[in-house]
């Protein structure tokens, strides 16, 4: 079996993931170095990718090694492990699943669970001075929230996975807060009151340091008597501000020239990508609510088309109206996955990705490109090869 067919293999193991407690003491009886790792939880419906690629350029501009667990990739597996900003090798990739094969197998564990066990494995290795790891839906129940963790952060609460989080505010909000921890401090910039007293709540019974952090979705960010200016999108001003607070917390101290050299180099594949830029082609892959009104608010003087795409168990139509506020052109694009909406109920036209390719390459007008990170991810691999 090659590689890639192991890779594969590992993708088909869906479900539902173990009991924290005993993927914890799996691990610690395999790995028990995983402890000793300073790590940092980060959680929340949308911006947790952006918040975590945050924590790790600023950790990089003061000198520290760190390993970045994230999900979903956009283009290969290894995307979702990574040290400083290089991917996982595929022959260091093989090499830990080869390791862990057997275990794998005899809990039957599912391929979240593995690769968060492959990046612990990956980053003890490495020497990593810190870990920045993604949860990967909620918060109570996901297996990242078996691990010991420095600070836990969400970044904010919406609606998405409701099928499986709970159908209002307050229960995804208690559902995030399950990444709460005694004596280990948690930082938010949600702002909806329901939300935070569901967070006061939890905070409390876990004897949780809670730190609710205030700001504005801007292109100038003030904080702790610094200004800087930031390129858009606008709501980064939150995730950048939750990753500074998270590390002034944790006593880690940066200039204010070192920390507007990290926001004049930010950048995170797929979120307000810019593929060519006259005409504009942008990529976000925004795919909820949420993060569809965070994207439309940033491009309120947008007038090109948009292409969308959007899985299954999505707000669809309410995404699709949010999008019509900013431009009436648009236009369905059918995508590869099993968990592609039925895009026929949406009334717009629909053509496939190479179509799309296509016509971005001829198109004199700006395009903006959102709905999936799937989808986006697919975008991305055809224009690689164009």
């Amino acid at each position: 079996m090659n590689v890639q067919e192991k890779i594969n293999k590992m993708e088909n193991c869906r479900g539902k993931n173990h009991d924290l407690l005993e993927f914890r003491q799996w691990l610690t009886d395999a790995i028990p170095n995983h402890t000793a790792l300073k790590k940092i939880q980060v959680a929340g419906t949308n911006g947790k990718g952006s918040t975590s690629i945050w924590l790790r350029d600023l950790l990089m501009k003061k000198g520290y090694k760190v390993g970045v667990f994230t999900s979903p990739h956009l283009i290969h597996h290894t995307e979702r492990i990574r040290v400083n900003d290089t991917c996982i090798t595929l022959a260091d990739w093989e090499r830990i699943y080869d390791q862990y094969e057997e275990l794998f197998l005899l809990h039957k564990m599912t391929m979240f669970e593995m690769d968060l066990w492959m990046s612990m494995a990956y980053f003890i290795e490495q020497q990593v001075d810190y870990c920045i790891i993604e949860a990967g839906m909620g918060g109570r129940l996901d297996a990242t929230t078996a691990l010991d963790y420095e600070a836990c952060l969400i970044t904010n609460v919406g609606l998405d996975h409701t099928e499986y989080l709970g159908d209002t505010f307050e229960q995804i909000a208690y559902e995030k807060s399950g990444v709460f921890k005694p004596n280990v401090p948690a930082l938010t910039t949600e702002d909806k009151p329901e939300c935070q007293k569901v967070m006061e709540l939890v905070a409390d019974y876990m004897k949780t340091p809670l730190c609710f952090i205030d700001c504005q979705e801007t292109d100038v960010l003030r904080w702790n008597g610094m200004t800087f200016h930031l390129n858009p999108p606008l709501y980064q001003a939150k995730n950048l501000s939750l990753a500074l607070e998270t590390l002034n917390v944790l006593g880690i101290w940066l200039e204010e020239n070192e920390i507007q050299q990290v926001i004049d180099h930010f950048k995170w594949a797929g979120r307000y990508m810019v593929l060519r830029k006259d005409p504009l082609v942008l990529l976000d892959g925004a795919h909820n609510v949420h993060g569809i009104t965070a994207l439309t608010q940033s491009l309120k003087d947008f007038t090109g088309k948009i292409y969308f795409s959007v899985l299954k168990e999505k707000d669809a139509p309410h995404m699709i109206e949010l999008l019509q506020s900013i431009s009436k052109d648009i236009t369905l694009v059918e995508i590869s996955s099993a968990r592609l909406y039925p895009l026929e109920k949406l009334g717009y036209p629909i053509i496939t990705v190479d179509e799309l390719i296509s016509r971005l390459l001829d198109t004199k007008e700006d395009s903006l490109l959102c709905g999936s990170l799937y989808y986006v991810g697919e975008v991305l691999e055809k224009w690689g090869n164009v």
